[in-house]
């Protein structure tokens, strides 16, 4: 016959209970330390894809420098889902003088310029939210300037 002594119960009970203990204080703390993972990726993608969208947005003609962003940005959105969505192209702008530009277009030549892109994020967490009043999405921005990288090209028909 077997016997189990009073102290052995105790014992097993206070090992569960500091288990149950332990987990309540662990459980919090690492869906924090999951929420800001998820954050810091969020930015980092953001950034990624604004210097991405940048990029493709100075290496071809100013007049569709929108359209190529834009397709990175739709891009990134078809390939994103869950927490981290809703990639959003706030602007895209450049500084190119647009009497330089004229000169050019016949002929041909470099542009001289940058091309200024920002791109937005919301990302939806699991906690931190709670700690920013509910206010969710929570949302972030990038803003990246890449110099163009295109040359008109001569449609004169002239030998450049």
């Amino acid at each position: 016959m077997l016997r189990i002594s009073g102290t052995r119960l105790r014992h097993n009970g206070q090992s569960l209970v500091e288990l149950v203990v332990g987990l309540i204080a662990l459980v919090p703390v690492m869906l924090v330390i999951f929420d800001i993972a998820v954050l810091v990726l969020a930015v980092q993608q953001n950034d990624s894809i604004c210097r991405e969208a940048a990029r493709a947005a100075a290496a071809g003609d100013p007049s569709a420098m929108r359209a190529r962003a834009t397709a990175i940005v739709s891009k990134a959105n078809l390939t994103s889902k869950g927490i981290v969505s809703n990639y959003q192209l706030i602007s895209v702008t450049n500084n190119v003088d647009p009497t330089y530009l004229a000169s050019i277009s016949q002929f041909g030549g470099p542009i001289n310029g940058n091309v200024t892109v920002v791109t937005q994020v919301d990302v939806r967490p699991f906690v931190v939210q709670w700690v920013y009043a509910g206010k969710s999405p929570l949302q972030f921005q990038s803003k990246q300037t890449i110099p163009f990288t295109y040359q008109m090209p001569n449609i004169s028909g002239a030998p450049s």
